[in-house]
C-alpha cells in the first residue's frame, strides 16, 4: 500500500550499477537482484576468505578441544594439604597494619584508619586475626588519576602485554592455586570447595580473554583478517568487585588491561590483603608499576567523596554487585558531569525454578531447588528467590516440607579447614534454609530463603533473572521454555519413578569454560550498561576486529548472499557509494554469523545424581541471539544512514530477530506531518516489513517518562555524541540499566558482536540422556533461534588475476610509456559513428552531442 520515496532515474540507475559493479549479486536467477548480473570473477572458491579466517578464529578459541584443555588447566587438582597451611597463616593471631601503597609510595600516617578482622576462625571460633590499612582521601585519587596521565603511563604493546599476563596467569595464579584458594576460603568467607569453584571459574575466564587475544594477534600476521583494538588506550578504569566473589575484581582487571586501560581497583578491606599480593605479582612479572593501583574503599568508613572523585574522572566503570549500588555510581557520575563514562555491570538477579508438570516432593526437583537457594549462604546473584509449583501437583505447605528434607542432604559447619562442607556458616548470617510461604515482600535474599509460590501468583517474568531452571517430565517438555530471557537457561528431565536414577540442577552453577554467564544484556535487568556477559563471545573477543579496507580485497575470495527485497528496499536510503560498499559489509557479516554459529558442548559435570553415584552430565548450547536495539531520532537530524544500515542487518540476519524501537523525538506538530522522507518512507518501510515500534515524543520529559516504563532494559544503538543527550535521558537510561552505542561499527567482526548476546541453554541430564539432550538442543536452537526463510548458500566468488599490463602491480597503470604506442589503447572494432565517417556520412545527432558537450 506503500512505495519508497523514488529515487530520480538517473540516481536509481547508479545505485543499481553500482551494486553490478560490486558484485553483490548472487543469483541471477532470483528476483530482481538476479537481472544485475554478477561480478566479474570466478567461482571456483569453496569458502571465502573471511569466513574461513573467522572458522578458525573461533577454533582457536572455542573449538570442543580448546574448550577441553582450558577446563582441564582451570581444574587441574589443588592441593589440600597446602590450602590448609596458608589458610592456618591467614587466620593466625595477629594485630598488625598493612601499608597501603599508591604510585610507588605508602599513604601518609594521617590519613584515616580502617579496622577489619578475618570473617572466620580455625574451628569456627572468634576471629584472632586483625588488620589495620589507611583509606584514601580525595587528593590521593585526584593524584593518581591526574599524575597517570601527565606522565603518559601506558599498557605495554600487545605482544608483549600478551607474555606478562600469561606469565602471571601460569605461574602467579594456577602455579599458586592453593594460596589464592586459601584466601578466599579465609577472607570471603567460603567453604573450601566453594573457594576452589570460583578459582577456577576466574581461571578459565582469564585464560578464555587471553587465549581470543593472542588468536588475534596471530590472525593479524597468517590469515591477514583481524587485527587487536584497544579501545582503553591511554585511559583509565575504575573496576569494582563484589563483597561475594572477589576474584571477579582480578578477571576484570586481567580484561581491562588487555584492552590497554589503566586500571584503579577499588576493594573492600577485608580483600585487600588478597589484591595487594595479586598486584606484587603482576609487578614481579612484568607490568610496568602504576598500571594497576589497589586501594581499600568500599565501606562504611570510607568518605563518599573519595570514590564521587574517581567517578567525577574514570573513563569507564567496571562493576560486580547490586543493582542498586551500580545503578547509584552511574547516576552520581552523570551529576557530577562525567557524561563520557562507559559503564558495565554484572548486577543482582531475581531467579527462579519453574515445576512443570512435576512435584516438589520428587528428590531430585527437591534437592535442585533447595541447592539453589543454599549455595554459598544463598548469596549469589543467581540464587533462587523464587520456586513456582504446579497447584495441581503440590500445595505451598507440601513445597515447604520437601525442600526442607532435602536440606539434610547437605553438610553444613563452621570450620573454614573442614573440607568437607558444603556451606561456611557465619554470624549474621542465617543457619539454615527458610521456606517463606507468603508472597509479601518478595525480593532477593541475600539469604537461605526461597518463596514457595503457585504457578502465575507472583508476576516474575525472567527479564529479571540471570539463571532460570525449568523440571518437566521430559527434556523435551522442560525445553519449551528456551524463549525466556533469563542469561542462563538450565533444563532438567525427571523420570516419573521418584526412585530411580536422576540428575538434578538450580540456578546456579554456569561453569566456564564451557557454559558462559550473564550475557543477555538488553534482555534482563539483572546485566546492565555495556556488558556482554562473562565468557561469551562478544566478551572475550571485544579486543578483536576485522581489518581495514586493503589491497588484499582485490585478490581474495568473498562471499556473496543474495539480498531480501527488504534489505535491497532499505539500502536504496542509502546513496549509491555506501549502497555497494554496505551490500559487501553484509556478505561479510554473514560470513562471521556462520562461523561462530552454536554447536553442543561436550558433556561436563555437574551436581551430583539422585539415588545414584556419580555426577549429573551437562551439555550446554551457547544460544546466540538479537541484541534488542533502540534508536533515537532528534528533531532536525533527518534519516541517520547508520541506522538505515543497521536496519538493513536486521533484515538479513540469520537470527529470529526481535523488532527494534525507534523513538523519534520533538516530531509531534500540530497540523501537519510529524515527519517527512526520506524519513518518512524509511518509518514506513522498517514498521511494516521489519515490525519495529515507532514511538512519537513531544519532547525530552516524554521521552525520559517513556524509558523509565520499559520492558527491558533500554540499549541505544547509532548515537552520536552520547554526552550531549539531555540529562533527563541519560538518568532514565541508567536506572533501567542500558546503555548508549555510539555510531556504528566500522568492520564485519564488530557489527556481528553489536548485533548479537549470548543465552546458555544447559541441560542437566544422565548418561543415558546426553543423545536425546544433544538432539533435543539442536532441534530448539533450530526452530526457536532461526530465521525461518534461511539464507541459501551464498556464491563464494574470486575476483580475477589482473594482467601486469592492465593496471596490474603499484604505479602500473596500463599506460604506455612510450609516445610512439599510444595506439594500443585504441579497441580492435570501429565503432558506428567512426564507419559513417569512414564513409563521408556525418554521425547521427553530431552537433547535438558536440553542443551538449
Amino acid at each position: 500500500s506503500f512505495q519508497v520515496a523514488p529515487m530520480k532515474p538517473r540516481a536509481r540507475a547508479l545505485a543499481r550499477g553500482a551494486q553490478l559493479f560490486a558484485g553483490l549479486v548472487a543469483h541471477p536467477s532470483h528476483g530482481s537482484l538476479g537481472r544485475l548480473g554478477r561480478f566479474r570473477g570466478t567461482a571456483t572458491a569453496t569458502v571465502s576468505a573471511l569466513g574461513a579466517a573467522s572458522q578458525r578464529l573461533r577454533d582457536a578459541v572455542k573449538s570442543k578441544e580448546v574448550t577441553a584443555q582450558i577446563a582441564a588447566e582451570a581444574d587441574a587438582p589443588i592441593n589440600r594439604s597446602a590450602v590448609l597451611e596458608r589458610l592456618g597463616q591467614e587466620l593466625r593471631e595477629s594485630d598488625e597494619t598493612m601499608e597501603v601503597m599508591l604510585l610507588g609510595n605508602p599513604l601518609p600516617s594521617d590519613r584515616k584508619m580502617v579496622t577489619f578482622q578475618t570473617p572466620t576462625a580455625p574451628e569456627g571460633g572468634s576471629p584472632k586475626r586483625t588488620v589495620h590499612v589507611a583509606l584514601p582521601n580525595v587528593e590521593d585519587i585526584s593524584k593518581v588519576i591526574s599524575e597517570r596521565r601527565e606522565q603518559k603511563l601506558a599498557v605495554p604493546k600487545a605482544d608483549e602485554l600478551v607474555k606478562i599476563l600469561d606469565k602471571y596467569l601460569s605461574e602467579e595464579f594456577l602455579g599458586k592455586s592453593a594460596e589464592h584458594v586459601a584466601m578466599l576460603t579465609a577472607w570471603g568467607p567460603k567453604a573450601i570447595a566453594d573457594s576452589e569453584g570460583e578459582f577456577c571459574e576466574v581461571a578459565a575466564l582469564m585464560r578464555l580473554s587471553l587465549t581470543a587475544y593472542q588468536a588475534t594477534l596471530q590472525a593479524n600476521t597468517s590469515d591477514f583478517q583481524f587485527e587487536v583494538a584497544r579501545a582503553g588506550e591511554g585511559r583509565d578504569c575504575l573496576v569494582m568487585p563484589p563483597s561475594n566473589f572477589a576474584l571477579l575484581g582480578i578477571k576484570d582487571t586481567f580484561h581491562m588491561l588487555l584492552k590497554g586501560f589503566r586500571v584503579l581497583l577499588v576493594v573492600q578491606p577485608r580483600f585487600f590483603p588478597h589484591f595487594r599480593e595479586i598486584q606484587l605479582s603482576l609487578s614481579s612479572c612484568g607490568l610496568p608499576d602504576g598500571l594497576v593501583e589497589v586501594l581499600p574503599g568500599i565501606t562504611p568508613e570510607a568518605d563518599p567523596a573519595v570514590l564521587h572523585e574517581a567517578l567525577k574522572h574514570v573513563d569507564r566503570l567496571q562493576f560486580t554487585g547490586s543493582s542498586q549500588m551500580f545503578k547509584g555510581l552511574v547516576l552520581k557520575a552523570i551529576e557530577l558531569g562525567n557524561t563520557r563514562m562507559e559503564h558495565a555491570g554484572e548486577v543482582s538477579g531475581l531467579n527462579k525454578v519453574r515445576l512443570n508438570g512435576v512435584s516438589a516432593s520428587h528428590p531430585a526437583v527437591a534437592r535442585g531447588t533447595a541447592w539453589a537457594a543454599m549455595a554459598n549462604n544463598g548469596e549469589l546473584c543467581t540464587s533462587a528467590s523464587l520456586v513456582e509449583f504446579d497447584p495441581a501437583l503440590d500445595t505451598v505447605e507440601s513445597v515447604k516440607g520437601a525442600l526442607l528434607e532435602a536440606e539434610a542432604a547437605f553438610k553444613a559447619g563452621r570450620d573454614p579447614a573442614d573440607d568437607s562442607l558444603d556451606i561456611l556458616l557465619r554470624d549474621g548470617k542465617a543457619q539454615q534454609l527458610e521456606v517463606k510461604t507468603e508472597k509479601e515482600g518478595f525480593r532477593e535474599w541475600w539469604e537461605k530463603t526461597i518463596l514457595a509460590s503457585p504457578q502465575e501468583q507472583v508476576k516474575l517474568q525472567t527479564n529479571q533473572s540471570l539463571g532460570h531452571c525449568i523440571y518437566a517430565p521430559s527434556i523435551e517438555k522442560a525445553l519449551e521454555g528456551v524463549t525466556e530471557e533469563a542469561s542462563n537457561l538450565y533444563f532438567v528431565g525427571v523420570p516419573a519413578d521418584p526412585s530411580a536414577p536422576s540428575a538434578r540442577a538450580g540456578t546456579t552453577g554456569a561453569k566456564l569454560p564451557e557454559s558462559t554467564f550473564g550475557g543477555m544484556k538488553s534482555y534482563t535487568y539483572a546485566v546492565a550498561g555495556d556488558h556482554d556477559g562473562v565468557g561469551t563471545i562478544q566478551t572475550i573477543f571485544d579486543n578483536t576486529r576485522r581489518r581495514g579496507a586493503s589491497w588484499r580485497d582485490q585478490e581474495e575470495a568473498f562471499a556473496q548472499y543474495e539480498l531480501s527485497e527488504v534489505a535491497e528496499m532499505l539500502l536504496e536510503f542509502l546513496s549509491p557509494r555506501d549502497q555497494q560498499s554496505f551490500s559487501r559489509q553484509i556478505s561479510q557479516v554473514l560470513d562471521v554469523f556462520k562461523a561462530f554459529a552454536p554447536e553442543v558442548t561436550e558433556p561436563y559435570a555437574g551436581q551430583g545424581l539422585v539415588n545414584a553415584e556419580g555426577r549429573s552430565q551437562l551439555v550446554t548450547l551457547l544460544a546466540l541471539k538479537p541484541s534488542r536495539k533502540q534508536f533515537l531520532i532528534p528533531r532536525g537530524v533527518g534519516l541517520p544512514e547508520d541506522i538505515v544500515k543497521m536496519a538493513a542487518l536486521c533484515a538479513m540476519s540469520p537470527l529470529k530477530e526481535v523488532p527494534a524501537d525507534l523513538h523519534l523525538l520533538d516530531a509531534a506538530q500540530a497540523g501537519k506531518l510529524r515527519v517527512t522522507d526520506p524519513l518518512k518512507s524509511f518509518v514506513k518501510v522498517v514498521e511494516k516489513n521489519l515490525k519495529w515500534r515507532i514511538h512519537y515524543h513531544t519532547d525530552v520529559a516524554e521521552l525520559a517518562t517513556a524509558l523509565e516504563q520499559a520492558e527491558h532494559p533500554p540499549y541505544f544503538f547509532c548515537i552520536k555524541d552520547r554526552h550531549m543527550l539531555p540529562t533527563e535521558v541519560l538518568k532514565a537510561v541508567a536506572l533501567q540499566g542500558g546503555y548508549f552505542y555510539e555510531g556504528l561499527p566500522s568492520d564485519a567482526f564488530s557489527l556481528f558482536r553489536a548485533m548479537t548476546a549470548t543465552q546458555a541453554w544447559t541441560v542437566s541430564c544422565t548418561s543415558d540422556q546426553l543423545k536425546e539432550a544433544e538432539e533435543q538442543l539442536l532441534k530448539s536452537w533450530h526452530s526457536k533461534g532461526l530465521r525461518e526463510d534461511p539464507h541459501e548458500e551464498p556464491e563464494i566468488i574470486k575476483p580475477k588475476s589482473r594482467e601486469m599490463d592492465i593496471g596490474g602491480g603499484f604505479g602500473d597503470t596500463g599506460i604506455p610509456t612510450s609516445d610512439d604506442k599510444w595506439d594500443e589503447l585504441s579497441d580492435d572494432s570501429e565503432s558506428d559513428d567512426e564507419t559513417k565517417e569512414v564513409q563521408g556520412k556525418a554521425p547521427e545527432n553530431s552537433e547535438k552531442s558536440s553542443s551538449g558537450s
